[in-house]
């Protein structure tokens, strides 16, 4: 008991229903802070804005060991927040124990380049979304709290993992994982049936200690639309060796 007054506590003193670090939604006081780095991917912070006007101001804050503090301000003023903790996070005094409005898995941030597989439940609390999201291997865990869409604020928010409905032309795979994902590989093609072909794409994969995938990484040598999320989603439920890590080459021609 005294460790979960201890947890609600230290939640409720930076994130709370009315805003964060002390700072009110809607503040135009900017705590000090640096421009969010690039290495990490946040979860539910997608927008929508084109022009240098339209992006926001995204800072990270000093935090306590084991944990990252970012805020994102859009023309002055604070809209979002998003804590990430190696320790549990519980959305409770955020949420109220409302009923999410969807669960899933969705991606998260992870070292290296890499993307980390979560669960995520998300709600619709009082004219704001809350997001609580749970890395697969127990790495991190995430708590986002974000404003609604205004004229002046598209966002774009994040929807659970899924493979792609229509399938590809069956690819050549190599690579120590083409065992594992051998009976993928058509649904890995529909993720790139945009591509211009030949299209290339190296994926590597990580497997926690039951053998699930825990982390993704994606590239591929032709432009295609979400490609980190649909092979991530393409692939969530494969079975490999646990603890291990492998790499795949797969070659669409068509």
């Amino acid at each position: 008991m005294i460790a979960l007054a201890l947890l609600a506590w230290a939640q409720e003193a930076w994130l709370t229903p009315n805003g964060a670090g002390g700072y009110p939604w809607g503040s135009n006081d900017v705590p000090d802070g640096v421009p969010r780095p690039r290495d990490i991917d946040l979860p539910d912070s997608g927008f929508i804005g084109a022009t240098k006007a339209e992006r926001p101001e995204d800072l990270e804050l000093v935090a306590p060991e084991g944990e990252r503090r970012f805020v994102r301000y859009v023309h002055g003023v604070l809209v979002d927040a998003w804590w990430v903790s190696t320790r549990p996070l519980d959305p409770a005094a955020l949420t109220v124990d409302a009923i999410p409005t969807w669960t899933g898995a969705i991606l998260g941030p992870a070292d290296g380049g890499w993307s980390a597989y979560g669960k995520a439940r998300s709600w619709d609390i009082g004219g704001r979304t809350v997001l609580h999201w749970s890395a697969r291997d127990g790495s991190r865990e995430i708590i986002a709290a974000r404003a609604l869409p205004t004229p002046q604020y598209g966002i774009g928010r994040p929807t659970p993992l899924g493979a792609p409905t229509e399938r590809g032309a069956s690819p050549r795979l190599t690579g120590d994982l083409r065992s594992v994902v051998r009976d993928r590989g058509e649904i890995l093609s529909g993720c790139f049936l945009n591509s211009p072909k030949p299209v290339e794409v190296h994926i590597a994969l990580a497997f926690d200690a039951s053998g699930m995938p825990s982390r993704v990484k994606v590239s591929s040598d032709q432009p295609a639309f979400e490609i980190q999320d649909c092979v991530a989603g393409a692939l969530m439920e494969v079975k490999g060796a646990p603890r291990t890590e492998g790499a795949l080459t797969m070659t669409v021609f068509r």
